[in-house]
């Protein structure tokens, strides 16, 4: 397949999708990450970029009222054993926190990258055990993000696209 081909085959994908935040972020994206390595009719996906295992964009505005109401349809994911001691806290954190525990993987769900590596940060430290995992704890960092602070700052995650460095 040619690169006009694949090019028109995915502005035909991306015009199929019902939810305009989720397009504007691919768009967004492309610009910063380069054209995603899968696109369909509801999902996009880069691997290996900006820190994560994988970056997806799903075709879907899911509303989220934690810590403010908000739609979430970005998922990063990363790679990180969760022993099961951690399960139930990390849950009662937040619904954001999505746990694969047979292929050791946890995926953040939101709306930036920015808040997605806050969660994966918070998730890094409570398995670490640098902090105690709760929800208040999880909200108080999600709240500083939304006054434009990583706090604490996770220097894991490069922010190639500049969403808050």
């Amino acid at each position: 397949m040619r690169i006009n081909e694949i090019l028109t085959e995915s502005k035909n994908s991306l015009a199929q999708w019902r939810n305009e935040e989720p397009v504007l972020f691919v768009k967004s994206l492309t610009k910063k990450l380069g054209q995603p390595d899968e696109l369909t009719e509801n999902r996009a996906v880069w691997y290996d970029k900006d820190g994560f295992k994988r970056i997806e964009v799903l075709d879907e505005y899911v509303l989220h009222c934690c810590p403010e109401p908000h739609y979430d349809f970005v998922y990063s994911t990363i790679d990180l054993h969760v022993p099961k001691k951690f399960v139930r806290v990390l849950a009662d954190s937040s619904e954001s926190i999505l746990l694969d525990l047979l292929k050791n993987e946890v995926t953040a769900r939101c709306a930036t990258l920015s808040a997605n590596a806050v969660t994966l940060n918070y998730v890094l430290d409570v398995v670490s055990e640098r902090v105690k995992g709760s929800k208040a704890e999880y909200e108080s960092r999600i709240k500083k993000l939304y006054k434009n602070k990583l706090d604490p700052d996770p220097d894991w995650w490069p922010d190639v696209t500049k969403e808050i460095r």
